[in-house]
């Protein structure tokens, strides 16, 4: 009669200790997030000030994240006050700094994102439709190069370097 209550107590041990792996799991997958959310902050601070006529402001930095504060802080002294208003107001971007603003943009939400939304963190000016059809058309673009992904509709995501070796490679 006491074996069924050992193996119950096995079994209960186990649930538990299942249970505890999934909660660490999601811990380490919500730091990830976090990580990937201070990234994408300081990423954008750094696009915002940066004068987009300034090639000094968008050479890569030198060393770790630092190195993007220092680039920002940079880019926002060496084009004035002026030219830091004006790249925070929104308008027109032109097509290679889009293109890199929406792929860091991607790489660093880690999901799937609407259309307006990244085209209001590129700096598009949202309330002009025309804008925000250019930013869907180039996501499409990047989405045939191979670098994004759309999934639901007019919902864009970074591609995965995994997933594109096992489309290469026949696996999947």
């Amino acid at each position: 009669m006491m074996t069924p209550l050992f193996k119950r107590l096995d079994e209960e041990e186990a649930v538990a200790r299942g249970e505890l792996a999934a909660l660490r799991e999601k811990v380490a997958a919500t730091e990830q997030w976090l990580a990937r959310l201070a990234i994408t902050r300081e990423t954008a601070l750094s696009l915002i000030s940066e004068s987009p006529h300034d090639d000094e402001a968008r050479k890569p930095p030198a060393g770790g994240s630092a190195g993007v504060r220092q680039s920002a802080g940079d880019g926002a002294v060496g084009g004035g006050a002026q030219s830091a208003e004006a790249s925070q107001r929104p308008g027109p971007v032109d097509l290679e700094t889009a293109r890199e603003r929406m792929l860091v943009l991607l790489a660093g939400a880690g999901r799937a994102m609407k259309v307006q939304d990244i085209a209001a963190a590129i700096g598009e000016d949202t309330s002009n439709a025309r804008r925000v059809e250019t930013t869907r058309s180039r996501l499409k673009k990047l989405v045939k190069e191979g670098r994004a992904v759309e999934g639901p509709t007019a919902w864009f995501s970074i591609a995965h370097v995994d997933s594109e070796r096992r489309e290469e490679s026949g696996v999947g």
